[in-house]
């Protein structure tokens, strides 16, 4: 009898064996399952993170690389950012008004994550979408006067106007402090002071240095006309020989031409001229005007807006005194004609508290 149970306990040592490397192999796959889950969440939200980083970044970028006045729609892909891809997409919500309100746009921007580490081909790519509204904030313009001149000006006779008051009411957006009405260096100006109004008046502004390539006044003129000549700032909507339609003026656009201008006709926006300008009859302007060598009215001419010539000076080149002969021209400073030229050069701002990263996609 003895032997009999002896026998039948050495039995009950295989069944042992099986279950426990039955438990051990569950508990073994519990973990590896548990460790799998815990570094695929671990993935993904890394991947989340990396996509919103991506998205984050692409938006900046775009925002900072503007420095025209964008279209109502535009869409690009950046695929040069670090990580992955971001699709951009703006749209314009509101353009300028006619009171000078600035254009709203809304801008999104969908990252993909393509750096990370997948463990399963068939698992897309992580995205993540931010958006903003931004508004369009033009680039602000240091005047010295409504006509500034680095090589003097002559004025003959005491009719017309060299006006330094605001044309603009400020029911339409205006109505600002009145500017000197003529700025030129330090004696360079000669003739009547009559036609000049604004702050001062009956008087021109005389621009702190000394005149000519080699003074110190050319310095108080805060434009890069190098860079304008070159074409890197203020690049030109139109360049001459072409020349806007009276449809195409609406745009307030960038018009240059290389050298001496015979003005062709009326316009709005800013006028390049890296040479002399000729205006004849009763030619009018409407915004902002940059002559590298000297302005010549010949009739009644109009601008306004603003005015700067002798700016070759700042090359190094000897540009003679400005003459504005006899006849009823108003030259004067408008500071919604200005910022209506201006309008399309400058940058996106983003509103405050107007930044999201829940925005639908689909």
């Amino acid at each position: 009898m003895s032997v009999l149970l002896r026998l039948n306990r050495r039995g009950a040592t295989l069944p042992l064996g099986i279950i426990v490397l039955a438990v051990m192999s569950v508990a073994v796959a519990i973990t590896y399952a548990r460790i799998t889950s815990e570094r695929h969440a671990s993935g993904d939200l890394k991947a989340q993170l990396g996509a919103f980083a991506v998205a984050q970044t692409g938006l900046s970028r775009y925002m900072a690389a503007l420095t025209t006045k964008p279209a109502a729609t535009h869409d690009t892909t950046m695929t040069d950012l670090l990580g992955g891809t971001a699709l951009i997409s703006l749209r314009m919500l509101r353009e300028s008004t006619i009171t000078l309100l600035p254009a709203v746009y809304v801008i999104t921007s969908r990252g993909s994550y393509t750096a990370a580490k997948r463990y399963n081909s068939l698992t897309p790519s992580a995205q993540r979408t931010v958006a903003t509204y931004a508004l369009w904030v033009p680039t602000p313009f240091d005047l010295n006067g409504a006509f500034t001149s680095l090589s003097g000006i002559d004025k003959t006779g005491n009719s017309g106007a060299l006006d330094g008051n605001d044309n603009c009411l400020a029911a339409g957006g205006g109505g600002l402090p009145a500017i000197p009405g003529v700025a030129v260096p330090n004696g360079t100006y000669t003739g009547s002071n009559q036609p000049i109004n604004g702050n001062p008046d009956d008087a021109p502004h005389n621009i702190m240095g000394t005149p000519g390539p080699g003074g110190t006044a050319k310095d108080s003129v805060g434009i890069d006309w190098a860079a304008i000549v070159a074409g890197t700032k203020l690049p030109p909507d139109f360049l001459n020989p072409a020349w806007p339609t009276a449809f195409q003026f609406l745009n307030w656009p960038v018009t240059k031409t290389v050298g001496n201008l015979d003005l062709p006709s009326d316009g709005k926006g800013i006028l390049i001229v890296t040479g002399n300008l000729i205006m004849n009859g009763s030619q009018r302007w409407d915004g902002l005007i940059l002559v590298g060598g000297t302005l010549q009215s010949n009739g009644n001419n109009v601008i306004q807006g603003a005015v700067i010539t002798g700016l070759n000076v700042k090359l190094g080149v000897n540009v003679p005194q400005q003459t504005i002969a006899n006849g009823n021209k108003t030259f004067q400073y408008d500071s919604c004609n200005l910022a209506r030229a201006l309008g399309h050069i400058g940058s996106l701002q983003r509103v405050r508290n107007g930044w999201t990263d829940t925005w639908s996609s689909y």
